[in-house]
């Protein structure tokens, strides 16, 4: 069996990668869009090709005697529905049986309570909207192909190479000294570790199953808060003296954060933090590490969201579930932090 990835140089693409590298019978093609993100798979003997989507041209080759196609590539959301319906259309073409296009749960905005894949799409971003409008173009495509189609909706991906959910929290822990959140970290945290999704995209790319369409929610074995989340990073990298801030005041400091974010006043810091010394580049310093430490107001009503993503139906289809559990993830995550000397 022959599997295609593409975005193979990102987190998810590469951990795709390297659990395929694992299985026998499986020959892959590891896509990326630069080399210089290829330093992760280049340690191990896995076939890689650069591509730019944008170059229609160029996927036909790579196509070539391909039973499934992974799509995990990160392009700008204003160009991923058109490169992803493209890329889609150029299976079609060259006969691939099977194509699965990573999404994601921000589809779904800030539903709480129990969601499944039959409630309504409500994105509440240029993000959200683009993952909406991309499974709608490969949905209306695939109705008129051979060539079937997997969307999965992953909630929080985190693990080894893991920025936004993993290495960002372990880095605020070690400077903020969070124990928890308080009453701002009781939502809920819908954690799956990428080797699990990993296997699962492998799962959705291989297996024999029912024909048609499939759109899947993709959630971890545990349902724990983020405060549970972020006190056992803090046990597992043994950080003394931890506590839960004060809760009006870190809003406070994550809405002057986002201030320092937005257009020039971010680029006023680094541009003044670049030409000082001293007393003030300490100054400028902080202010970066202001920013770094406090979550956006997106990430405080994502913290404080009591939602879970039901993948009752994946685990149904697929025949697999996620098996990691938090300790065991946490547990790897830090030891990679460690080891990568980000704690």
């Amino acid at each position: 069996m022959r599997i295609v990835v593409f975005g193979a140089g990102g987190f998810l693409g590469g951990t795709v990668c390297e659990e395929l590298y694992q299985r026998s019978g499986i020959e892959q093609l590891a896509c990326i869009r630069k080399w210089a993100s290829a330093v992760r798979l280049a340690r191990r003997d896995i076939e890689i090709r650069q591509i730019d989507l944008e170059d229609k041209a160029a996927l036909s080759p790579l196509l070539e005697g391909a039973d499934a196609v992974v799509n995990a590539s990160m392009p700008p959301p204003v160009r991923e529905p058109e490169l992803a319906a493209d890329l889609y259309l150029a299976c079609d073409k060259a006969g691939v049986r099977r194509f699965i296009q990573l999404s994601s749960a921000a589809v779904y905005g800030d539903r709480n309570g129990e969601v499944s894949e039959d409630m309504p799409q409500l994105p509440l971003d240029e993000y959200g909207r683009s993952k909406v409008e991309t499974e709608r173009r490969l949905i209306a495509a695939a109705s008129q192909s051979t060539t079937q189609l997997y969307i999965l909706r992953p909630s929080i991906i985190y693990g080894p190479f893991s920025d936004a959910w993993t290495t960002r929290y372990v880095r605020r822990i070690l400077i903020g000294r969070w124990r928890t959140l308080g009453r701002l970290g009781n939502g809920i945290c819908n954690l799956i570790h990428a080797r699990d999704l990993a296997k699962i995209v492998i799962a959705a790319a291989s297996i024999d199953n029912v024909a048609g369409t499939q759109v899947l929610n993709v959630n971890g074995p545990d349902v724990i808060t983020w405060n549970e989340y972020i006190e056992r990073l803090g046990d597992a990298l043994s950080i003394p003296n931890r506590a839960t801030p004060n809760a009006l005041r870190f809003r406070g400091m994550a809405f002057a954060a986002q201030i320092l974010r937005m257009g020039s006043g971010f680029k006023l810091v680094r541009s003044i933090y670049r030409r000082s010394n001293g007393k003030a580049r300490s100054a400028m310093s902080s202010a970066q590490e202001v920013t770094a430490l406090y979550p956006s107001p997106a990430e405080l009503a994502l913290l404080s969201r009591k939602v879970h993503y039901s993948a009752e139906r994946a685990t149904a289809i697929l025949g697999l579930s996620p098996s990691i559990s938090i300790e065991e993830g946490v547990r790897q995550s830090v030891d990679w932090c460690r080891v990568h000397g980000i704690a």
